[in-house]
C-alpha cells in the first residue's frame, strides 16, 4: 500500500513539474514578442515612450502597444508580423464610446471584454459581451468610426 501512495505522490509531484514547465514556456514566448514589439516601435520612432502593451488573438495575432510620440501625442501601435500601424488616440473611438456603442445597439446583459485588435489591417475595438439569453457575443468595429466590421455569438 505504501509502495503505491509514493508512486502516486511522485507522479503527482512530477506532473505538476510538467505543467508548470509547458505553461512558463508559452508565457516567456508571449512575453519575449511583446518585448519584441515594444522595443520596434521605439527604435523605429513611432513612439517615444511605452505605456502599456497587450496582446491580440483573434482570426489573426498582434501586439497592440499604447504610448507617446516625439510631440507628445497619446498613439496607438498594432505590430503584427513586424509591421506596425499606428494612429493616434484620438483619432478613434475611447474604450468608454465603443462601450456605450455596443449597449445602445445590443443591450448586453454584461460585458465581459474590450480589447484594441487588428484584422485586414484594419484596427478595431473587439467587444466580448454576454447577451440577454446568456450567449458570448463578438463585437468587431473598426477603430475610427466604431463601423461595425463583424459580428457573431456562440
Amino acid at each position: 500500500m505504501k509502495k503505491w501512495l509514493v508512486i502516486l505522490g511522485l507522479s503527482i509531484i512530477f506532473l505538476s513539474l510538467f505543467l508548470i514547465a509547458t505553461y512558463q514556456s508559452s508565457i516567456s514566448k508571449l512575453n519575449d514578442d511583446k518585448k519584441h514589439a515594444e522595443e520596434l516601435v521605439l527604435n523605429q520612432g513611432y513612439l517615444k515612450s511605452v505605456e502599456t502593451s497587450d496582446y491580440f488573438h483573434g482570426k489573426e495575432q498582434a501586439i497592440v502597444v499604447s504610448g507617446k510620440d516625439d510631440a507628445n501625442n497619446e498613439m496607438i501601435a498594432w505590430v503584427q508580423d513586424g509591421e506596425v500601424i499606428t494612429r493616434k488616440k484620438s483619432e478613434g473611438l475611447s474604450q468608454k464610446q465603443i462601450i456605450d456603442k455596443v449597449v445602445s445597439e445590443r443591450n448586453p446583459r454584461k460585458i465581459h471584454k474590450v480589447k484594441l485588435g487588428i484584422e485586414n489591417k484594419i484596427p478595431l475595438w473587439e467587444v466580448v459581451y454576454i447577451d440577454q439569453n446568456g450567449r458570448y457575443n463578438f463585437y468587431y468595429a473598426a477603430f475610427e468610426n466604431g463601423e461595425l466590421l463583424k459580428r457573431y455569438s456562440i
